[in-house]
């Protein structure tokens, strides 16, 4: 069967990739969130400063990426209850390129083309990751 011709993904293996795929889109949507939130409560200050502190932690969108983040560090926590660190962290850095696009999309925010070069160093560098010993 055409099955046994491609390499099969174990069971933990799917369920790492998707705590990481995860992980990285909880990352991704909270990074946003406290853009819009910061965005939206802007206090006129050059710092951070009770002001800015109290507007902050008045919007919902600031809430919002909190509560994501939490959700993320569960996520994460269980991450590391099946990888060693030095293999976790390095392919969570696929986040960079998720902010990014998320950015892009739903930020409008202009990202000009060295930083999606500086992007594809990143991924190159995941890749290799993928297949190292």
């Amino acid at each position: 069967p055409a099955s046994r011709l491609l390499p099969s993904i174990s069971d933990t293996t799917g369920y790492i990739i998707w705590l990481l795929s995860l992980c990285t889109a909880c990352q991704s949507c909270a990074h946003v969130l406290f853009k819009r939130g910061s965005d939206a409560t802007d206090s006129g200050e050059a710092h951070f400063g009770p002001r800015t502190l109290l507007l902050a932690l008045s919007s919902p969108s600031i809430w919002g990426g909190i509560l994501i983040h939490i959700v993320e560090f569960a996520v994460w926590v269980e991450i590391l209850g099946h990888l060693p660190l030095s293999v976790a962290f390095p392919m969570e850095s696929i986040s960079y390129v998720t902010v990014l696009v998320a950015t892009r999309l739903f930020l409008r925010e202009a990202v000009p083309p060295r930083r999606w070069m500086g992007v594809a160093l990143i991924c190159a560098g995941i890749a290799m990751l993928g297949v190292a010993p």
